[in-house]
């Protein structure tokens, strides 16, 4: 059965069993009233009765009819039958219940359209007519007839004529009308159903474009309160709209209170704001977006609010430190190149003059103690130099396809017999089975280790754990970290850690890690630092992996990111 057709139809009996009972209630009524029942009454209560028997049969059927038309023109042929009863039980001729025919008929037309308004209004027709030319004849009786005066025969006609022209042209101009409404009502649900589902079409479309963008967007109303943010901004900020819904755009956005009046004041005369804005995500990371903000209005140009779409430039800002990083990195190169070569020369002059001054018998005790100093602290400052010389004028680069485990172990083995690693120092290691393969030199590698070991021993003056991790990520990349539970860095820390002589360690001479940095320069890596004060640190080297031979030139370009 048609789904529509049959929510009609239960309208139809809902609407019968509200008509039986309101017939009840008045019936009854009047009887009080008057102090008199109706003319016929008992035949009146039947019907009612008979109705709602109809009502409850059709009802138990309903679930059983397969075919809508047959149920819907079962009932509205029903329904006419028992509307001629009561039109026969309160006057015939006279009762004013003829005009509850026009219900049916309108039924007919919503459900069954112009041929069954039509079928309708002539069987309603038909039966009236049959039931006045009964009552007329005196072939059933007049069951409210009360007495009164004698009609003569030319004025019955006349009566009878007009009654069946009046309730005919009733009839048929209601069939009429309520099959055409139908039409009309039909024809406009089905262009409703067909906008309904361009609108849906519409929207699921506008929604994945909307989510499918990458750059966020978020648009708020006129007091600046977010409305909505679309999936790339829930995955730029970390934030979703239920945690965003009526918030200030301004805190979301990271921007100073009276952000959106100054907004306002730059778009009443501009189309569109541009400006970059700093946030943090829940974890505490800092992200740099770059916004671009416009009025919202709506199909009559006027405003409903503002849309802000914002796109990621964490890596692209630190693309940006790395160039300049670099630079000065440069800078620093070809100047300690020449210092060191200036200095070296003098200071094994000077070490060496001190070392014959030491042999000679004619030095007292406390020359002696001076000179040794000298030697001591000359022999200190050719390490700098040489580790300084490391990292103005790396060596030879020679890059070869190898599995970084059993290096790193061998590293962590000769770190263990050391005199670095201390009771209070615990070393755990994170290895796939199936090894790492890289494509690296061995020996920077090695270098790569001892310099970010000591320097997370360092960092843990009392005692902690270094946890070492290798993993393959993809077929082009090997991953190799380094963490410690020390002391941690603040991000200032952070920034200045791979210049020259930044060290925080006592005794040290802060080359370390700008020996690491020009090393994952030559592999054409990428370093990361991330930590917090207190909480420890964990560097993270990339390097290219064994299968992308060929692509690695020495001096090639890094990719260096911090996090705080």
């Amino acid at each position: 059965m048609n789904r529509e057709l049959q929510k009609q139809i239960s309208v139809l009996m809902v609407c019968r069993a509200f008509l039986l009972s309101a017939l009840l209630l008045s019936g009854l009524l009047i009887g009080r009233l008057f102090n008199q029942p109706l003319l016929g009454s008992r035949h009146y209560y039947l019907l009612i009765g008979a109705g709602f028997g109809l009502t409850i049969l059709y009802t138990l059927l309903h679930p059983l009819w397969s075919r809508g038309r047959v149920a819907a023109s079962v009932q509205t042929a029903g329904d006419i039958i028992l509307v001629t009863g009561f039109v026969w039980v309160t006057g015939g001729i006279e009762s004013p219940f003829s005009l509850i025919y026009f219900l049916p008929i309108i039924a007919a037309g919503i459900m069954l359209s112009r041929a069954g308004a039509m079928s309708a209004a002539t069987g309603a027709w038909l039966m009236y007519g049959f039931l006045v030319v009964l009552l007329v004849h005196g072939w059933i009786p007049n069951l409210s007839a009360a007495g009164g005066e004698a009609v003569d025969a030319a004025s019955m006609n006349k009566r009878v004529a007009y009654a069946l022209f009046s309730h005919f042209l009733g009839f048929f101009t209601v069939a009429h009308l309520a099959s055409y409404l139908s039409v009309k009502l039909k024809a406009t649900g089905d262009e409703l159903q067909q906008k309904r589902e361009v609108l849906a079409k519409v929207q699921a479309l506008n929604k994945n474009i909307i989510d499918s963008i990458t750059s966020g967007i978020v648009t708020t109303g006129l007091d600046g309160r977010i409305t909505f943010i679309n999936h790339g901004a829930e995955e730029i900020t970390g934030v979703g709209l239920d945690q965003t819904q009526d918030a200030a755009v301004a805190s979301f956005l990271g921007c100073r209170e009276g952000f959106v009046e100054t907004l306002n004041r730059i778009l009443s005369s501009d189309r569109r704001h541009r400006f970059e804005a700093s946030t943090k995500r829940p974890d505490g990371t800092t992200i740099h977006l770059g916004v671009s903000a416009a009025v919202l209005k709506d199909q009559r140009s006027l405003p409903l609010g503002y849309v802000f779409s914002f796109q990621d430039l964490t890596e692209i800002k630190a693309l940006e430190d790395e160039i300049r990083f670099k630079d000065r990195m440069a800078a620093l190169g070809g100047m300690a190149a020449a210092i060191a070569h200036e200095i070296r020369n003098p200071l094994a002059s000077m070490s060496g003059s001190a070392q014959l001054l030491l042999k000679s018998r004619q030095t007292s005790d406390e020359e002696a103690e001076l000179l040794d100093i000298i030697v001591r602290e000359s022999r200190r400052l050719d390490g700098i130099i040489s580790n300084f010389l490391l990292f103005a004028r790396p060596r030879r680069f020679t890059p070869e396809p190898v599995d970084v485990v059993p290096i790193l172990q061998d590293a962590l083995r000769l770190l263990e017999s050391g005199g670095e690693l201390a009771q209070q120092h615990r070393v755990s290691t994170e290895f796939p089975e199936g090894g790492v393969q890289a494509l690296v030199d061995v020996d920077q590698l090695r270098q790569i280790f001892w310099n970010l070991s000591r320097n997370a021993l360092k960092a843990m003056p009392d005692g902690g754990t270094l946890t070492v991790k290798a993993r393959q990520e993809g077929p082009e990349t090997a991953v190799i970290a380094f963490a410690d539970s020390g002391v941690g860095m603040s991000e200032e820390e952070i920034d200045r850690a791979f210049l020259p002589f930044e060290g925080s360690f006592r005794g040290g001479t802060g080359l370390g890690l700008s020996v690491v940095f020009r090393i994952v320069q030559q592999h054409r890596g990428r370093i990361r630092v991330m930590s917090r004060p207190g909480e420890g640190t964990e560097v993270v080297v990339t390097l290219p992996a064994a299968r992308q031979a060929g692509r690695v030139t020495p001096g090639g370009m890094n990719m260096l990111g911090a996090a705080s």
